[in-house]
């Protein structure tokens, strides 16, 4: 089921020249209950649990509306969000148990909106890369290897891999002693031996990178040999 609508002029349903108070607040009162539409926005109703009582459509603007029978007469949802998402939550109930639900917003404008190009896209990008851009021209179908090279540009990403890199030098940290270290400054320090990082780092349970920053004197400086 879809609906094209027309652009709601904001200022419909107004008051004019002869008519009554009482009838006009009637009127600004029901249409503060419908959704205004955008320019060529069309909604398609979205499969949900059947024992909720409503009906729930999406647009290809990325917006999510809750309805009986008549679109038209729809509530605008916002949705909450989820690691940056916008989300749909709802409750089934079923057998006496509650199970928390929920659908994603750009999945359901995916899924309604856009055609794949080829079997292996499973994937869908924000072009834009802001999570909340649901709008059908911010979003495509990707293969598995188009959404890696897209996200090796996303702030995110980067900031999530600086935050790994850093909690990684920190574990290696915390592997090694002052004992260790002091053997591992005589090691690099002796000029007879040369010494094999991939080695060292296996016996001393620790990254090679971490080697490299102890003989730099990087990561504990303050041990003296």
């Amino acid at each position: 089921m879809a609906i094209t609508t027309k652009f709601c002029d904001p200022n419909y349903g107004g008051q004019h020249k002869g008519s009554s108070g009482l009838k006009n607040t009637t009127k600004n009162s029901q249409l503060k209950k419908m959704v205004k539409f955008f320019y060529n926005e069309v909604f398609k109703e979205v499969e949900v649990d059947k024992s909720l009582k409503l009906r729930y459509a999406i647009s290809n603007y990325g917006r999510l509306i809750s309805f009986e029978e008549d679109m038209n007469e729809g509530r605008l949802l916002k949705g909450g969000l989820v690691d940056g998402y916008k989300v749909f939550l709802y409750v089934v109930k079923k057998d006496g148990k509650i199970f928390y639900k929920h659908k994603l917003f750009y999945k359901m404008v995916a899924e309604k909106f856009l055609e794949k190009s080829a079997e292996d896209q499973l994937y869908i990008l924000h072009i834009d890369r802001i999570r909340t851009n649901d709008h059908i021209d911010n979003l495509r179908w990707a293969t598995k290897a188009e959404l890696l090279e897209h996200n090796k540009g996303s702030e995110r990403v980067i900031e999530a891999m600086k935050k790994l890199v850093e909690r990684n030098r920190k574990a290696d940290g915390k592997k090694l002693t002052a004992v260790k270290v002091i053997l591992l400054k005589r090691i690099f320090a002796d000029p007879n031996r040369k010494p094999r990082m991939k080695m060292i780092a296996k016996q001393f349970g620790v990254s090679e990178m971490t080697l490299y920053r102890i003989k730099s004197g990087e990561n504990w400086g303050h041990i003296k040999i």
